[in-house]
């Protein structure tokens, strides 16, 4: 009994290193901001990465190789409030579009 326990505790294991592993492609599409169909083509491939493993290696490298446009919920309520700010003629011109500028690089 104690060895069925146990190698089912190391299959667990084992199952849960290839699930953290196959989603590194993933977390690094998110930190990049990559979203919308190249996130999904990430994803698959990553996924597909369990049966060939060569295809995780294609989402590694397309994870690390395109670049994310997406503009987070986040930056965009900081968008919302800048342009409030430059509407209200608290902030000039040029700082709204130096402020702007860099929000759309992060």
């Amino acid at each position: 009994m104690l060895d069925v326990i146990v190698a089912f505790f190391i299959m667990f294991c084992v199952a849960l290193v290839c699930v953290a592993f196959l989603a590194i492609p993933i977390m690094i599409a998110n930190a990049r901001g990559i979203c919308g169909t190249e996130k999904t083509i990430i994803v698959v491939l990553s996924i597909l990465g369990i049966f060939f493993g060569l295809t995780w290696v294609v989402a590694l490298v397309l994870a690390l190789v395109w670049r994310g446009d997406c503009i987070g919920g986040d930056s965009l309520d900081k968008l919302e409030k800048l342009s409030r700010l430059y509407k209200d003629k608290v902030i000039t011109k040029s700082e709204y579009e130096r402020m702007k500028s860099k929000l759309l690089r992060e």
